[in-house]
């Protein structure tokens, strides 16, 4: 990155850059997005490739990456912003995920179960197996379905509850040896 980009903003883009992969993200629009994000006002392409130190055809990648996602949307004067909100861009790309992933995992698992009954005499341990990330994969996609009937405001009350709870746990009675 560039030196026009203050140290706490250099230091985190770089940190979600290389976090998205982790994530199965790519790691440009991470780094794109965090910036717009971080600055909180629209950015021009010529100030994305200074600050982040891209070549064109890397940002335009990432921004239509990022556009396909919802993340981001054109501001006036060829500009682009993203939401201030994290709670609704996670959300945003979250339901991306799941629209795109969700359906082709559960069918593909389910496929490989009914191939592998087929041949469970053989090979039970391969069925069992398949069944557990089967109910897994049923039991996530139903929690999500709930999950999103609740409103985005409910969802993150919700979600902050547990998380103040999770905290009064660690202070109450420590965190795991294993964090």
């Amino acid at each position: 990155m560039s030196g026009a980009a203050s140290e706490p903003v250099r230091r985190l883009v770089e940190f979600l850059g290389e976090l998205g992969p982790r994530w199965g993200l790519p790691a440009e629009p991470c780094r794109v997005h965090a910036y717009l994000y971080l600055r909180a006002r629209p950015a021009g392409e010529d100030e994305l490739r200074a600050a982040l130190a891209l070549d064109e055809t890397a940002l335009k990648s990432a921004l239509a990456w990022l556009r396909e996602y919802g993340l981001v949307e054109p501001a006036s004067g060829g500009a682009w912003r993203t939401g201030s909100d994290p709670w609704e861009l996670m959300l945003r790309g979250l339901e991306e995920r799941r629209r795109r992933e969700a359906g082709p995992a559960l069918a593909l698992l389910r496929e490989c179960r009914r191939l592998a009954e087929e041949q469970r005499r053989e090979d039970p341990a391969v069925y069992a197996q398949i069944g557990k990330l089967l109910e897994l994969a049923e039991d996530l996609t139903a929690i999500d379905g709930q999950a999103r009937r609740l409103s985005p405001r409910a969802l993150r009350q919700m979600l902050r509850l547990g998380g103040q709870a999770a905290r009064l746990v660690d202070r109450t009675f420590g965190r795991r040896g294993d964090e």
